[in-house]
């Protein structure tokens, strides 16, 4: 077909055999077939014998020997386009059911906000009452300590280690309120 077209041998048969069975390449030999035989079926001295029947599923054709399924030719980039633009016009009722969806969103999103905050004010107390028990069990050890420092008997303890532990009896007697 090219040769008698164009008039010299096709250059590019091994790319050919690689694309012949693309949908697009398809579609193109089906419906040159389809052309060519109602051309063939206008003649006067056409037989119905001649021509080669043809089911819209199916097409063969003579130079290869198996037939071709006819499928869609597969939507090109401005088709799909223009195919979007003209849905996203007819669907305002669906910007609407959209526009709900994302209020509820944004509702949900506002729950989980005060959700955060509420665990977070939770979470601040709970660590408030953690340090404010760890403060009381340190008054507590260090009134014990002094207790001990209070109850001991430095009679006989070296004279250094003696006199240190006289001040600090000195100085926790004057932090009760004990004035000598």
């Amino acid at each position: 077909m090219y040769a008698s077209c164009v008039g010299k041998r096709f250059q590019l048969e091994y790319c050919w055999v690689i694309l012949r069975k693309e949908p697009k390449w398809q579609f193109e030999r089906a419906s040159q077939h389809q052309r060519s035989s109602k051309k063939q079926k206008g003649h006067v001295n056409a037989s119905p014998a001649s021509s080669t029947p043809s089911t819209p599923d199916s097409v063969s054709l003579g130079e290869d020997s198996e037939p071709l399924i006819y499928q869609d030719r597969p939507i090109g980039q401005k088709a799909a386009k223009e195919r979007l633009k003209r849905r996203q016009g007819k669907d305002k009722v669906g910007d609407v059911a959209v526009t709900n969806l994302l209020q509820q969103f944004r509702d949900t999103l506002v729950e989980i906000e005060d959700q955060k905050k509420q665990n977070r004010k939770i979470m601040l107390e709970q660590q408030a009452m953690m340090i404010q028990q760890s403060q009381e069990k340190q008054e507590l050890d260090r009134i014990e300590k002094e207790e001990q420092i209070m109850k001991m008997d430095i009679s006989n303890l070296d004279p250094i280690s003696a006199a240190y532990f006289q001040n600090r009896k000195l100085e926790i007697m004057q932090k009760r309120g004990f004035n000598f």
